[in-house]
């Protein structure tokens, strides 16, 4: 399947101002504000585009199944994960719920699966980090027929926990005294800490092939706080191991989408707006506001002359370079970039180069995985 002409959005440049002026405050007041001008003669354009996955699938697999495998072999095993995670009886249920939820939302972001979800759990997850014995393919093929579809993506461990430290510490606060001058005070403050962990192990199943896609054992981990005048107020504000469990599988469930599927992303790609020396800069970045790229790069091109100064003359040339890229149009745009450095020395357009080199070939794997 081809990928569509990329869509964009042209914002100004966000200069750190700040920053700018720490680096540059030893510099003459006239040419800071020279520099700092100069900053701002940039635009950015965002380029929506397809980022290829870790995984490619056989052309034939159009639909996945998701499918919960994650009920434990033995009921006594459930009992034990609750007691030694700090849970109650549920929490993982629910957490694995969110997961799947979160992977089949992601993954109906890309363009190049159907997903659907079965409804049925089946057995398989156990306290330790081994897989269980694969799915057998009678009935990997049963599932596939009941729910057309063409390969499962199968949860089949899942154990989350929450732990929790307390503590306290000295803390300086600012506030205004009796005569309204802020002063600054030192007082007691505690802290509850809690570090919320999923363990996740997914398979991917090929019937057709008869292989397994892909088997992973993964861990997420996130961190929250709780602040409070004392050791309860603090817990009453640290968030709860139900929601910090369904937070922390959710996020990996996205992320797994990721490696299985084409995912939109969005490039970021900067050009020269104007300049003093040629007006016909200004001139095409004006006609891209109003999204007529190619008439921005005739523009720019009819200030290519034998006057045009090297400098604003790669400038040019990496504008041209931007919209070809624009427009979809990678290898107009690589050429344009080497000419802006190999003759015009823009040292901005090595890099500008490279970067369309690997954007060209995550073009060709994204063609390939669409297929």
């Amino acid at each position: 399947m081809p990928i569509l002409h990329p869509e964009f959005q042209i914002t100004n440049f966000n200069v750190n101002m700040k920053k700018s002026i720490r680096s540059l405050a030893r510099i003459p007041l006239l040419f800071l504000l020279v520099a700092l001008f100069s900053q701002c003669n940039v635009r950015s354009v965002s380029i929506n585009t397809l980022r290829p996955a870790a995984i490619t699938f056989p052309p034939y697999v159009n639909t996945l199944l998701l499918v919960d495998r994650t009920k434990y072999e033995h009921r006594r095993d459930e009992i034990i994960h609750d007691i030694f995670s700090g849970g109650v009886p549920g929490e993982d249920r629910a957490a694995l719920q969110a997961a799947m939820s979160s992977l089949n939302s992601t993954l109906q972001l890309s363009p190049r699966f159907k997903i659907l979800m079965a409804t049925e759990v089946l057995r398989g997850n156990s306290l330790t980090n081994a897989f269980p014995d694969p799915l057998r393919w009678d009935e990997v093929q049963r599932l596939c027929q009941e729910y057309n579809c063409e390969a499962i993506v199968s949860f089949e461990i899942f154990g989350s926990n929450f732990e929790v430290t307390t503590g306290d510490r000295k803390v300086k606060k600012s506030e205004k005294n009796d005569k309204g001058v802020m002063v600054e005070r030192e007082e007691k403050e505690y802290y509850a800490r809690g570090e919320g962990s999923v363990r996740m192990g997914i398979r991917l199943y090929d019937p057709k092939g008869m292989t397994i896609i892909d088997q992973q054992l993964f861990t997420q981990r996130n961190n929250w706080e709780g602040r409070g005048n004392n050791e309860r107020e603090a817990y009453e504000h640290l968030i709860q191991k139900s929601d910090a469990t369904r937070n922390v599988a959710s996020k990996a469930a996205s992320d797994y989408a990721y490696k299985i599927a084409p995912m939109p992303v969005q490039l970021s790609r900067q050009f020269y707006s104007k300049s003093k020396k040629v007006p016909q800069m200004e001139q095409g970045t004006k006609q891209t506001a109003v999204n007529d790229w190619n008439g921005a790069i005739n523009t720019w091109q009819s200030a290519l002359t034998n006057t045009t100064p090297p400098k604003q003359a790669g400038q040019l040339c990496v504008n041209i370079a931007v919209a070809y890229e624009v427009l979809g149009d990678l290898e107009s745009a690589k050429k344009w970039a080497s000419r802006a450095y190999v003759e015009y020395n823009n040292k901005n357009a090595l890099n500008y180069k490279n970067m369309l080199d690997n954007r060209e070939a995550d073009k060709q794997r994204v063609d390939e995985q669409m297929k």
